[in-house]
């Protein structure tokens, strides 16, 4: 039996690109968080607003609670950028990575680093793929970007079939404004 062929691609990921992949993170990647974020907040503007215009009264408490909740969003957007502007400054910024992929495994390098080992799409826990990149999360805290610009246009639906196929529901389609390939 013939060995599966291995997709290899070598790129930088740009810093803008990175912070779209944190923002995709933050608010994206979990549709339904997103709804009851902003669903929150419109909720905290409004009590804010009950409050201080209408002179609706409401116990200590009631105001904690919507500081709190008026109070969260900020400070997302702020992890979100403090992330990216550490990132941008950092050496991992210019440092060139690269994904390989196997019908049976992946393994990711950042050059300079230990060379990954394999590792099996099991341990793997979704992909996520964008207009530009994919996001491959070997768990909820590491996320691998693979930009679609490294990735030579008749291979695209060849490494997304290898992903499909082996993460089932863990593959995700996200690309706005685009029709998703097959």
């Amino acid at each position: 039996m013939a060995a599966s062929p291995t997709y290899t691609y070598t790129f930088k990921v740009e810093p803008q690109m990175f912070r779209r992949a944190l923002y995709f993170n933050t608010f994206g990647k979990q549709r339904i968080q997103s709804v009851i974020i902003a669903a929150m907040a419109v909720m905290g503007v409004g009590m804010l607003l009950a409050n201080l215009v209408f002179h609706v009264e409401m116990t200590s408490v009631m105001q904690l609670c919507y500081i709190v909740i008026i109070a969260a969003v900020p400070l997302l957007l702020f992890s979100c950028e403090h992330s990216y502007r550490d990132y941008k400054k950092s050496p991992l910024a210019d440092a060139v990575r690269s994904v390989s992929i196997n019908e049976d495994w992946l393994k990711f390098k950042v050059a300079g680093g230990a060379d990954s080992e394999k590792i099996e799409w099991r341990q793997v826990s979704a992909v996520f793929e964008l207009a530009e990149f994919f996001i491959i999360y070997r768990d909820a805290n590491l996320m691998v970007l693979l930009p679609k610009s490294a990735v030579a246009a008749d291979e695209l639906p060849k490494i997304r079939a290898v992903m499909r196929h082996n993460l089932g529901r863990g593959f995700h389609l996200r690309r706005i404004g685009q029709v998703a390939a097959a």
